[in-house]
């Protein structure tokens, strides 16, 4: 009887070690798992992004990992929205700041992180804007959803969808907020909203070549 107790006792201790073991395996698995997964990412950072030395491409990466130690997101879907940044042609100075912007931004707009930097890539090209001015696109397009009955993720697909067309028609990226706010706000989709706000701007753009139709309309 002594002997099955003392059996007894050490196949329970033995399968706490084992429980030990394998937690400890778990762990480092996940550990190695991430570790490759954000080594792949900065593979696309650096095929983008000029490093004029390993040091700068170190330090990226380092500051990537710091960015992600205070924001919801993942090292490697930092390093993931640098690259997208990098391959829009965005200065390596700015890379950081962008992804941290696109966070911030996708929690806000109540999306995610990729689509929000891919809006802020497209609003940069569309109006010709620096990051500071995207960042104050991004807090006037919060503003208005926060005050008005259409939300913040719509009014920026529509901002997203006229862009390229402000620039032509002389119209400030605020300005088209405002209109896309208005009109969201009185339950119009976003798609249907854009093409009904580029075709006002392509009217009033028409100048003395307005139909007689028009004119009177105006009138």
């Amino acid at each position: 009887k002594a002997v099955m107790e003392e059996r007894g006792s050490a196949r329970d201790a033995m399968k706490g070690e084992i429980i030990k073991i394998g937690a400890s395996i778990a762990y480092l698995t996940s550990a190695t798992s991430k570790a490759i997964d954000f080594e792949s990412a900065m593979a696309d950072v650096r095929k983008v992004v000029d490093f004029e030395s390993p040091e700068q491409f170190r330090a990226m990466g380092s500051d990537i990992q710091k960015l992600a130690s205070r924001l919801p997101m993942t090292a490697e879907g930092i390093a993931a929205i640098v690259a997208a940044g990098g391959q829009a042609g965005f200065a390596r100075k700015e890379l950081l700041g962008f992804a941290e912007d696109a966070t911030k931004m996708g929690i806000a707009f109540d999306t995610t992180a990729d689509e929000a930097g891919q809006m802020m890539a497209q609003w940069r090209t569309a109006f010709k804007m620096g990051q500071g001015d995207v960042r104050g696109l991004a807090d006037q397009i919060n503003y208005l959803g926060n005050t008005g009955p259409a939300n913040a993720k719509k009014i920026s697909e529509i901002v997203t969808r006229i862009g390229p067309l402000g620039e032509v028609s002389g119209v400030a990226s605020g300005q088209i907020a405002a209109l896309g706010a208005t009109v969201a706000g009185m339950g119009i989709g976003p798609e249907i909203a854009a093409t009904g706000i580029k075709n006002m701007m392509l009217a009033l753009n028409a100048g003395s070549s307005a139909t007689k139709s028009q004119l009177k309309a105006f009138d």
